[in-house]
């Protein structure tokens, strides 16, 4: 009995160490090498660029980046969708949303969505930006390729 909780006495002792060890040994290159947060502070609006890109555009398909995701649409199927597969079809979409995310907080400076809005409570989001051209840019992007309006 005595050495069995000497065993577990000792056993729980190493698995501490070890388990500060590892923390030690996987964060501090994070401390070493770089000072800024893990996480961003999603109010900032340092940022000027947009986070709008067309990748690509042909006479049938067209792919579009945002910040959270990159979209494709293709005008033979009608469809969009994204890395995992079809999201939905053109007829599908009601209109195209170009919303000011802080609007109701009543900040001056904005942060723009760009989204496809399904209907309900359903919508697709291609990202945000701080920069409203290129927001509004993408917007007609999407709008003129799914024949859907821009709503804000």
């Amino acid at each position: 009995m005595i050495a069995a909780l000497i065993a577990s006495t000792f056993s729980l002792g190493i698995a501490a160490f070890a388990l500060a060890l590892a923390f030690v040994f996987f964060r501090a290159p994070r401390w070493i090498d770089n000072d800024a947060p893990l996480f961003p502070d999603p109010s900032d609006n340092s940022e000027d660029g947009s986070d709008f890109q067309v990748l690509s555009e042909s006479e049938d398909e067209l792919t579009i980046r945002g910040s959270f995701q990159a979209l494709t649409l293709n005008r033979k199927t009608k469809c969009v969708s994204n890395i995992k597969g079809v999201l939905c079809r053109f007829d599908q979409v009601r209109n195209i949303s170009l919303a000011d995310v802080y609007a109701q907080e009543g900040r001056t400076s904005g942060r723009y969505s760009v989204s496809l809005s399904l209907g309900g409570f359903s919508s697709i989001t291609l990202g945000e930006s701080n920069d409203e051209v290129g927001a509004s840019i993408a917007a007609a992007k999407l709008s003129s390729w799914t024949g859907k309006p821009v709503s804000t």
